[in-house]
């Protein structure tokens, strides 16, 4: 303010002094009069007046000025201002004031936005460098190796899987350049023309999606899998494409495994299928020996030699089938599980290794002097020891090669560290033995060091869980160039008593009895040279006999016709109403007639209690081929149980009575 008034006061004093030095000349006064008393009294009264007339012109200034900063500021002016003002003024004020408020809440607006925003950005860079974390995290320990290549050829990232595929990093093959990546990446396959030929159709086509399988090169060649795809924009646009490298050796390996797998299995049902059909012929042919053994013309010894020789050629053949159905999967081992005599089991398993073995290979069979029991399936370890021995037989050396089996009984802690009884049945060879590095793995399914047509690789994992399901286990000790040795441990059987030994060869004619005098039965079965065998053998012994030639013509018989049955010799296998559901059917009316269960394949007894929903069980199961003497003793079972004991006392063989 003090400035401004200088301003206005110093032309106010050069005009007013300009007058009065004309004045002065005008009186006759000359310039050094100005320099008089007088001359500074007339320029002291000019300044003053110059002064005053300053103040007073800037008092409204002044005011205006201080009540617009008072409105600036927002208060009030002070009353000696406010009567300089106009009254225009006030309403001027009133609407700064209104623009000021209107300013204040949109800064204050814009303060709250411009805070939460940042506090959004904020957020939104810590989710974003968490996100590239996590990706980062990903894209290195991705188990592919991957490259992002832009739309100018120029790799953009890759990770260090990439390189380990590679054999050394992606700098050093070319820089950044594409190209010198996609050579790179076709020479590690041994196909590389067609791998070159692959990458420049994709190079043709910026929006191809494709992949390829191919083996390496090197000592140990792999299976990788290449496949690329275009990155995308919103709108479509392709900005880059990616490249990623696969080792799908370990996948390629299990889907040849499953491929095998399923031919297995439906080698597996097929022979499942030809067992159970030749087990039907085969009871027909064990049938008619035994009937033609039981007629007059089989008097002579040599007939009699040869029909004997034909009932050990069908027992033979009826073991091979026996071991098709343990191959087939047809029964899980612990349906059929028995105290098992093991060192007569050993003795048939040399007796099967003759047929497998060549003649120049030693069989050796050392037993303690000790019995040998166990709970086990007969047919499931009788697979376990010749799959041993079998194994044993293409690791020994062309000449002078030796297969020594052994059992013993043993005290031995088993897997948990606690002692047992236990048997041991060890399978020993002078072969060559299993290599070091591969000893880990040869339990391992389909794993095996023959070659491709000579081995499944399927014995020894086959073998260790028929074991395993039996409650023991299998170690090994080999040296290379001396041989191997395998000991399967199975639980000693606490009661050998029960064993379930075959009835000795005895002279069939005991077993003879007077036509209907045993009661009557009705033979089910769909196969009719089966059904008319079971006919002729049960006449033979002395039973009244009824056919069936399914389970719903069974049904009529039994429920219908009024006919008294003693027992129900029933096949499982038949078309319209399988021995299953007619066994079901039949309980489900209320009707306990004893059942004999007669079948190729091993059934579970439990199966036949849950469909009889409680009431009677089948009295036995017999297993196709049958012989005289087992469906005597069977059929004998079922007619004790339907007659009262006092009907049923006729005179009997000892055999039957026993």
């Amino acid at each position: 303010m003090n400035s401004l008034r200088i301003r206005i006061m110093l032309p106010l004093v050069l005009f007013g002094w300009l007058p009065a030095i004309g004045t002065a000349r005008l009186l006759g006064h000359s310039f050094d009069w100005f320099f008089s008393s007088q001359g500074f009294i007339l320029f002291a009264g000019v300044f003053i007046t110059g002064y005053l007339i300053s103040g007073w012109a800037l008092k409204p200034v002044a005011a205006v000025m201080n009540g617009t900063a008072s409105i600036l500021r927002g208060i009030p002016p002070a009353k000696e201002v406010s009567d300089w003002l106009p009254q225009d003024f006030w309403k001027l004020r009133c609407d700064i004031n209104m623009l000021f408020a209107k300013h204040r809440q949109s800064l204050n607006a814009a303060e709250t936005h411009a805070s939460q925003t940042a506090q959004r950005l904020l957020n939104a860079e810590r989710l974003l460098r968490e996100a590239f974390t996590a990706l980062q995290g990903i894209f290195s320990a991705s188990d592919e190796g991957v490259a992002v290549i832009d739309a100018n050829g120029a790799i953009i990232a890759s990770n260090a899987r990439l390189d380990e595929f590679l054999g050394r990093p992606i700098e050093q093959i070319g820089g950044r350049d594409a190209r010198h990546l996609m050579e790179a990446l076709a020479s590690r396959f041994a196909d590389k023309e067609r791998i070159t030929q692959w990458i420049s159709a994709t190079s043709a086509d910026p929006t191809l999606r494709d992949q390829v399988e191919a083996e390496t090169t090197g000592e140990t060649p792999r299976v990788l899998s290449l496949r690329t795809a275009p990155m995308l924009t919103e709108s479509g646009e392709v900005i880059g494409r990616l490249w990623m490298v696969r080792d799908c050796t370990e996948i390629k390996g299990l889907k040849t495994q499953l491929r095998e797998s399923q031919k297995l299995g439906t080698i597996g049902q097929l022979a499942g299928g030809i067992a159970h059909d030749f087990n039907n012929m085969l009871t027909t042919i064990r049938g008619n020996l035994t009937l033609a053994e039981l007629s007059p013309g089989a008097a002579s010894t040599d007939v009699r030699d040869k029909l004997s020789n034909a009932n050990q050629a069908t027992q033979r053949a009826a073991d091979l089938v026996k071991q098709l159905l343990c191959y087939s999967r047809r029964s899980s081992g612990a349906q059929v599980r028995k105290v098992t005599n093991l060192k007569k089991l050993l003795a048939d398993v040399q007796g099967l290794l003759r047929h497998s073995l060549d003649p120049r290979v030693t069989v050796r069979v050392r037993a303690g002097m000790e019995a040998s029991f166990a709970l086990a399936d007969a047919m499931q370890m009788e697979q376990v020891v010749l799959n041993l021995c079998l194994n044993a037989r293409d690791a020994l050396p062309a000449e002078n090669g030796i297969i020594e089996i052994g059992i013993e009984n043993v005290t031995h802690p088993n897997p948990g560290g606690e002692a047992g009884e236990f048997v041991v049945i060890a399978v020993r060879d002078n072969g060559q033995g299993i290599p070091e590095e591969m000893r880990h793995r040869i339990f391992e399914p389909f794993f095996t060091t023959k070659g491709g047509t000579n081995g499944t690789g399927l014995g020894l994992s086959m073998a260790q869980d028929i074991v395993r399901e039996h409650g023991g286990w299998i170690e090994f000790e080999s040296a290379e160039g001396k041989g191997t040795e395998f000991r399967v441990f199975l639980p000693r059987a606490s009661d050998p008593e029960n064993i379930d030994d075959e009835l000795p060869d005895m002279d069939p004619r005991q077993y003879q009895g007077a036509a209907g005098q045993r009661g009557t039965i009705l033979v089910v079965d769909d196969e009719a040279p089966v059904r008319s065998i079971a006919v002729n053998m049960l006449n033979f012994l002395g039973y009244r006999v009824l056919e069936a030639g399914d389970g719903q013509q069974a049904l009529d018989i039994i429920l219908r016709s009024g006919e008294k049955i003693d027992a129900l010799l029933l096949d499982i296998y038949m078309p319209k109403l399988s021995g299953r559901d007619t066994f079901k059917q039949l309980r489900a009316a209320g009707n306990d007639i004893p059942v004999v269960v007669c079948s190729g394949f091993v059934i579970d007894p439990d199966e036949f209690t849950i469909l009889g929903e409680g009431r009677c069980p089948p009295v036995d199961i017999m297993l196709k081929p049958y012989a005289l003497e087992a469906l005597s003793r069977s059929m004998a079972k079922a007619v004790r149980t339907a007659q009262p004991p006092e009907t049923f006392a006729r005179p009997m063989s000892p055999m039957l009575s026993a």
